[in-house]
C-alpha cells in the first residue's frame, strides 16, 4: 500500500486561510467521499516558500481515492500504458482512521500529515523529498478534490 500510495502521490499539497467560512467548512469537513488528485505543491525546505504548484491533468486526473463510511479506502489509480492508452493500474481496498479534531489521518497504518482541509479540497504531505537540490528535503503536498 506504501508503495501504491507514493507513486500515486507522486505521480502527477499549502494554502490556509484565517476566515470564518473556512473555520464554518472545517466544522463541516467529513473525508467520506470520492475524491480525486488535483495538484501537487512543492515547498522549500529551507525558507517555506511554494516552489511549484502544479495541476495534475490528462489520465492520472481520472484516478479516484474512495474514502467510505465503514473506514475503507478504495483506491483505483489511473495511468497511461505502452499503447498510450489510459488504464487502471488496479483497485486497493485499505483500511483508514480520520480523527477531525486532532487533524489526522491514517492510511493502512501510516500517519500521513494533513495540510489542510476543506469541504471540497484536502492537502496532505505524500513525501519529503530535496526537489530544488539544496540538500535540504522539500514538502511535497497531494491535493484532492471532491
Amino acid at each position: 500500500m506504501k508503495k501504491l500510495l507514493a507513486i500515486a502521490f507522486t505521480a502527477g499539497l499549502l494554502f490556509t486561510s484565517c476566515s470564518n467560512d473556512d473555520d464554518e467548512q472545517n466544522n463541516e469537513f467529513s473525508i467520506v467521499g470520492i475524491w480525486q488528485p488535483s495538484r501537487e505543491i512543492v515547498v522549500s525546505g529551507s525558507n517555506g516558500v511554494t516552489l511549484s504548484n502544479t495541476s495534475y491533468s490528462g489520465c492520472y486526473s481520472t484516478s479516484t481515492f474512495d474514502f467510505k463510511s465503514n473506514n475503507t479506502l478504495v483506491s483505483n489509480i489511473f495511468e497511461l500504458n505502452t499503447s498510450n492508452n489510459c488504464v487502471s493500474t488496479g483497485i486497493e481496498t485499505v483500511p483508514y482512521t480520520y480523527d477531525h479534531a486532532a487533524k489526522k489521518l491514517v492510511i493502512d497504518g501510516e500517519n500521513i500529515e494533513i495540510v489542510s482541509r476543506t469541504v471540497n479540497e484536502i492537502q496532505i504531505v505524500s513525501e519529503y523529498d530535496d526537489r530544488d537540490s539544496d540538500g535540504i528535503d522539500d514538502k511535497i503536498i497531494f491535493v484532492l478534490a471532491r
